[in-house]
């Protein structure tokens, strides 16, 4: 009864939440940054979970996990779909060269400072240690435009080659984290007891690109002819719950098995409007469905957490930096931009959330669980700080 209760009550707060949130309301500017971006859903999540009312305990989240799967499944399909190469052609090649550039400096500048810094915070194995690093340096090379949405069409509109480039260059450097995150759940099994390269030769690898491709041949055949909306549906739904649950019996990333069926289906299928139609209808209640879930395991324990959330914030921060001051040497185009252009590029947006999740999801611990905390607390540091940071980039790129 408690697990229907949940599942109810959560599903009526995403549904009837969205209706309120990513709106601007005449509100203080700090408190438009949670309606924008929905983040008021983590703290409800953590209402919801076991440190205060204990709806959604560990065991009900154990049961709900089918869910969470298709959570995952369905944010990663939407992601894929943004990578059609005819569109992408349509734009200078050394954008996109840029976007891979920023996203993979800032990914290392990350990466190295948390595998250094790790084992003084915490004891944890070689395996995991690795493991996290990857994890928390993807989430951190990903950008998203909340700190535009928060602009005057005036401020836009004098700025709007920056502009241009910067929500380029968020739309690309998630796929430099979508390609790390894929060896580390191949060569970097979730039961560390395994040995990576067993994993690797062993017949599971095999059965993992047979199964793709028969999904891929599958789905397209029943894609071939045009259907009606309402038949797609049921074949989107069907295709995410089928891939999303094949993922987790085999272990791997429910979110990045479907981004690469999803980047696959956009690029080879003539239906691709009115899936992408299907996945966008419901893109922001999934995503407040996700919060939820991710606030109910988030473990608040003391002040250290927030400390080390502020240097984790700032080792970003260094990452974007660096990677938007690495493109003005692509050519005397990218010179043109200010060198201070990862000012523009702190927000954090939906994916990192989703990318923490699976790694929790995936490689369940109380480590593990506090890692994705002191995360949380950086993308909300990070999403507050945004729209002030690309005021003042605007500001100097007048």
């Amino acid at each position: 009864m408690k697990i229907l209760f949940a599942f109810l009550l959560i599903i009526f707060l995403s549904f009837s939440g969205y209706h309120l949130s990513f709106r601007k309301f005449g509100i203080p500017l700090f408190a438009r940054t949670f309606y924008l971006t929905g983040l008021e859903f983590l703290f409800i999540g953590l209402l919801l979970g076991p440190q205060f009312l204990n709806i959604l305990d560990v065991n009900t989240c154990g049961v709900l996990a089918p869910v969470t799967a298709l959570l995952l499944g369905w944010i990663g399909m939407l992601f894929g779909f943004q990578f059609e190469i005819s569109k992408l052609r349509r734009f200078p090649r050394i954008d996109f060269i840029a976007g891979l550039l920023e996203g993979f400096l800032t990914l290392v500048v990350v990466f190295c400072g948390i595998y250094f810094i790790l084992p003084f915070i915490l004891e944890i194995s070689a395996h995991m240690r690795i493991v996290m690093s990857v994890m928390l340096a993807s989430a951190a090379a990903c950008t998203a435009q909340t700190g535009l949405a928060m602009l005057s069409a005036r401020q836009i509109g004098r700025n709007q080659s920056i502009v241009q480039i910067l929500r380029y260059l968020s739309s690309i450097d998630g796929l430099v984290a979508m390609l790390v995150l894929t060896p580390v759940f191949v060569f970097l099994p979730r039961h560390s007891g395994m040995a990576a390269t067993r994993f690797f030769f062993e017949y599971h690898i095999l059965i993992a690109v047979i199964s793709f491709a028969g999904m891929l041949i599958l789905y397209n055949l029943f894609l071939v002819y045009r259907r009606e909306q309402s038949e797609l549906n049921l074949i989107i739904i069907g295709m995410v719950i089928f891939i999303s649950g094949f993922s987790s019996v085999m272990n791997f990333s429910p979110l990045l098995s479907n981004f690469f069926v999803g980047v696959c289906l956009v690029n080879l299928t003539g239906e691709k409007e009115k899936i992408y139609t299907t996945l966008i209808s419901i893109e922001k209640p999934v995503y407040l469905l996700l919060l939820v879930f991710l606030g109910s395991a988030w473990y608040l324990e003391n002040f250290w957490a927030i400390a080390i959330a502020a240097g984790y914030c700032l080792l970003r921060l260094l990452g974007k930096m660096i990677g938007g001051l690495s493109i003005s040497f692509l050519g005397a185009k990218m010179q043109a931009y200010p060198p201070t252009l990862g000012l523009g590029l702190i927000g954090q947006g939906g994916l990192p959330f989703a990318v923490l999740f699976d790694f929790q999801q995936g490689f369940q611990s109380e480590v593990t669980d506090a890692v994705v905390g002191i995360a949380l607390i950086s993308i909300i540091f990070s999403d507050v700080m945004s729209s002030n940071l690309v005021g003042r980039l605007l500001k100097k790129g007048v």
